[in-house]
């Protein structure tokens, strides 16, 4: 089951809120165990479901509670470990055009990415907030209420804590090679061999690491980071071979194909779509 209602802050250029909330399995078409690629803060919020969650190079343990942010274009995915159904709420927030309202995202965006995802709330604003994440994905509010709850669901964002250290699940060896091709992956000559090296494992324990603990493999979550980045640096307004050539492709017409893949449209297209949303709110 999937609920989600979208619209529109318009006092605030180009700031739209989108909340979902979900109940699914990994088996699900519309799971989340892929990379969300996109130019929207998130917030996720887990109510049950054996998952875990990876941003960039570290993998957050996730239990009923867990909320974890992420910043446009900053690599995530949940990893599920389990059949069992996974509810949650997602919810995406657009940067608002002027320089003031990103003043709003502070606590997404004044991060390395990667870090300090996971938020913790004393467990008095714990259902609070859990219950604004639930009435914004009620379709029927009034303008007032839409306002009223996406500005209080940010000033709780703004002060909640963020767990820095979470407990480690998986191998020292794996977070060896997370962060060695988080370093490294624009790079068009990274190969499994060289990471294998450096994390002092061979190429089949990597990939099993990888397909346990992340659920796709080595090469797999390089393609989604080199992705990531290229659609950020189209963002950016980068031309498509800058984009290309910057994150790591080495061939121009295979990145087009696999961007047109991933995204359902051409990086040209996606480069255009981007540049008329923003104008079109300014």
């Amino acid at each position: 089951m999937i609920k989600t209602h979208a619209f529109n802050l318009g006092e605030l250029p180009n700031f739209t809120v989108n909340a979902t909330y979900s109940e699914i399995t990994r088996a699900h078409p519309e799971n989340v165990n892929n990379a969300h690629i996109h130019p929207e803060c998130e917030i996720y919020v887990n109510l049950s479901g054996n998952v875990s969650f990876i941003v960039e190079g570290r993998i957050y343990p996730i239990v009923p509670g867990s909320v974890i942010i992420s910043k446009p274009y900053e690599y995530h995915h949940c990893v599920y470990h389990s059949d069992e159904v996974h509810k949650h709420f997602w919810i995406l927030l657009s940067l608002p055009a002027t320089e003031s309202g990103r003043k709003l995202f502070s606590k997404f965006l004044d991060r390395v990415p990667g870090e300090n995802n996971l938020l913790c709330f004393e467990k008095s604003a714990e259902k609070e907030f859990f219950s604004l994440c639930s009435a914004l994905s009620n379709k029927s509010l009034t303008v007032c209420e839409k306002y009223a709850l996406t500005f209080r669901l940010l000033m709780m964002i703004e002060g909640a804590n963020t767990v820095d250290k979470p407990q480690k699940s998986y191998p020292q060896e794996l977070d060896t090679a997370l962060k060695y091709i988080d370093k490294n992956f624009k790079s068009s000559s990274l190969s499994l061999d060289e990471i294998a090296d450096y994390s002092g494992v061979s190429i089949n324990t990597l990939e099993r690491y990888f397909k346990k603990f992340i659920t796709i493999s080595p090469s797999s979550y390089i393609k989604k980071k080199r992705l990531a980045a290229a659609a950020e640096l189209l963002f950016q307004q980068k031309s498509v071979s800058e984009a290309s050539d910057f994150s790591g492709f080495s061939d121009y017409s295979h990145f087009i194909s696999i961007f047109k893949k991933h995204f359902g449209m051409t990086p040209l297209q996606y480069k255009k779509r981007l540049e008329k949303d923003i104008t079109s709110d300014i």
